[in-house]
């Protein structure tokens, strides 16, 4: 992975950037001297392939601890976000990225710029799309596989709810992509951890409706008014609620709802907002039918069961409304996802 792509942006301020032997055995991927002036600091650099979530950092420490042998500790990914930017110099890092975002610092050495304040839409889409094909690939995000053969096409087809010749087709496509590969016995098993960071950097999102509304009531009590209302498999519940029903983060500010057959909103008490920034209840009648998951998926709030979205999707929807604590709950709900059995 190349790191001059970010570091050549310190070269802008007149920053001299040099690289260095790295030596065996090390967690760094590259050593450079940076120097303005009269100063000049030796960093151990680390790449990534994404930038880590914020409830990640705290176990990025040994790595920096490794790190701090050779150099001032810097991390390098492709695009990193201002809120976690400030995360991680808080944590013990200096950090750059590929679109000239930075915040390198030592003793008697500062150089930060922010030039974007969005993340970067990615050029080429690799993965399949389609309801069909994206219903296959959340379920390999989903299921946790602790068989080292991994399961067989059938088995993916009948967990995913599609036909095997499409599940064939979407295997052999991430196959190619080494987001899963084929065991010796004709079974397939994923990089789950790869494929769900390849799929939030590709997903287009759900497509279809949006209405966006506004309640009185917190957005887990129209939660749970809805399920008591709604028949059977019409909704399922996305953030700010899904999250914290799964694994608590804070106080839930905006739910998303994905429809799949009407729902009785009027008893809701709902009334139509401005705008996103003025809603809390945004209902979705999306084209990608893979948001609905294969198979239910409930969290309970005193006595009633809310039908949850699939998890990738839940990752997916914080990223996108943003914020510093949704992007922390991003993060959980990883956790959580690849972490489940």
């Amino acid at each position: 992975m190349m790191i001059t792509s970010a570091l050549d942006h310190l070269r802008e301020v007149d920053a001299t950037v040099s690289y260095l032997p790295r030596g065996p055995n090390t967690d760094a991927d590259a050593v450079v001297e940076i120097a303005l002036n009269e100063t000049s600091v030796r960093f151990a650099v680390k790449r990534r392939q994404r930038a880590p979530f914020p409830n990640e950092i705290p176990g990025l420490q040994r790595v920096r601890r490794s790190l701090e042998t050779l150099g001032r500790p810097l991390i390098v990914a492709p695009y990193i976000p201002a809120d976690l930017g400030s995360a991680l110099v808080e944590a013990g890092w200096s950090w750059a990225d590929d679109q000239g975002n930075y915040d390198v610092r030592d003793a008697g050495l500062r150089l930060r710029q922010r030039r974007t304040f969005a993340a970067p839409r990615q050029p080429r889409r690799h993965m399949p799309t389609g309801s069909g094909s994206l219903a296959v690939i959340r379920t390999l995000i989903m299921f946790r596989e602790d068989n080292e053969d991994g399961r067989s096409p059938t088995e993916w087809a009948e967990l995913s709810l599609v036909s095997r010749p499409r599940v064939q087709q979407v295997l052999a496509a991430l196959g190619a992509l080494e987001l899963v590969r084929r065991t010796s016995r004709g079974r397939w098993r994923p990089d789950r951890s790869a494929l769900l960071d390849q799929f939030l950097n590709e997903y287009r999102g759900p497509g279809g409706t949006e209405r966006l509304l506004y309640s009185l009531d917190e957005p887990t009590t129209v939660a749970a008014k809805l399920a008591r209302l709604a028949p059977s498999h019409s909704f399922v519940t996305s953030a700010d609620v899904a999250p914290d029903l799964i694994a608590p983060w804070r106080r839930p500010t905006t739910v998303i709802f994905y429809v799949a057959s009407e729902i009785p909103i009027d008893s809701l008490g709902l009334v139509e907002a401005h705008s996103r920034a003025d809603a809390n209840v945004i209902i979705r009648e999306p084209r990608d039918r893979s948001i609905f998951p294969a198979i239910d998926l409930v969290a309970g709030t005193g006595e009633v069961e809310i039908p949850l979205a699939d998890p990738s999707q839940i990752v997916w929807d914080l990223q996108d409304l943003g914020g510093a604590d949704r992007l922390e709950a991003a993060g959980r709900m990883r956790t959580w996802l690849l972490e489940r059995r």
